[in-house]
């Protein structure tokens, strides 16, 4: 098990401010928003009740509750309050799967699940970040939203690995990917078409509406879909494996190498079709049900017993 720190050294921070940041939005928020509905859905009554109380909400709004929470992490100031690096676990494709020498400090995505998940269970207090975040939260509900978040960061294939490009980052596209009749920007590179293209291709299929996404994902799984638990650690492999074939493989992107958080030289811009996302659509709704799924059954793990009480 990976030990997690309760706060980043100074040194951490100054190189996250020096290097170029690796990009985080995991899902954007339409698939994190969608992981937290499903998740909820799966909830004991009470572990409802504990949650609800964190978020000060009534048992009905802690469906909408959990959904904004768990776009929170991605709001704040990532650097400055040194949780930059908490959303991803840099595993490169080039070589066998291994965490080893990539979480240093505690400081990456597997890491900090696992020291969320303790300090819900066991009540601890004290959690503070490098900066106070805006829009501030109190300390569990903050906790609360780094672990919603977080579970559906490491369920992103690209959050678990690297190839000299900031996680497909530096991977340019030949052309942008619009969006029409919306406000979201056009999208440039890969990693941001996983984040937000593939999960808006999924979501047209269900009249883009994100509400109905996850209540289709979560009959999927009452109805006999598997979704073995697993641990971070796993999650992370079942990524690396999916990034290595799907998107490294499938748009022939050459290994590179290059420093911690830099893009490689001469890495070639590639294509995405709208043929490629509808490709990915049933990968990316598995994600979404597996993340939601077990980030319930954390919850109703840690919440069991004395956990998840609201610390102020």
């Amino acid at each position: 098990m990976l030990v997690a720190s309760r706060r980043l050294p100074i040194a951490c921070v100054l190189a996250a401010v020096l290097a170029v940041p690796e990009p985080c939005h995991a899902w954007g928020q339409q698939g994190h928003r969608i992981v937290a509905r499903i998740a909820t859905k799966n909830l004991r009554q009470t572990t409802r009740d504990k949650l609800r109380a964190i978020l000060g909400v009534s048992d009905g709004g802690l469906e909408n509750a959990m959904a904004s929470a768990a776009i929170w992490p991605d709001v704040i100031d990532r650097v400055a309050t040194g949780s930059d690096r908490w959303h991803y676990i840099n595993v490169p494709i080039s070589a066998p799967f291994s965490v080893a020498g990539n979480c240093g400090e505690g400081d990456c995505v597997i890491a900090q699940i696992e020291n969320m998940q303790n300090r819900l269970r066991n009540n601890l207090t004290g959690f503070t970040l490098l900066a106070p975040p805006r829009p501030a939260r109190p300390m569990t509900s903050q906790e609360l939203a780094f672990l919603i978040h977080m579970v559906g960061d490491l369920h992103q294939p690209l959050h678990a690995a690297v190839n000299g490009d900031r996680g497909g980052g530096c991977v340019e596209l030949t052309q942008a990917l619009t969006h029409p009749g919306t406000t979201i920007p056009d999208t440039t590179d890969v990693h941001i078409a996983w984040d937000i293209d593939t999960v808006l291709a999924a979501m047209k299929a269900r009249t883009n509406n994100e509400r109905a996404m996850a209540d289709a994902l979560f009959q999927r799984f009452k109805q006999g879909a598997a979704v073995a638990q697993g641990t971070p650690l796993d999650w992370a492999r079942e990524s690396h494996d999916l990034a290595r074939s799907l998107i490294y493989q499938r748009l022939k992107i050459a290994n590179h190498s290059a420093p911690v958080g830099a893009c490689a030289p001469n890495i070639n811009p590639v294509s995405i079709s709208s043929a490629y996302l509808q490709d990915q659509i049933p990968v990316v709704e598995r994600r979404l049900m597996e993340a939601g799924v077990r980030l319930s059954n954390v919850l109703n793990e840690i919440c069991g017993g004395m956990g998840c009480r609201v610390v102020p």
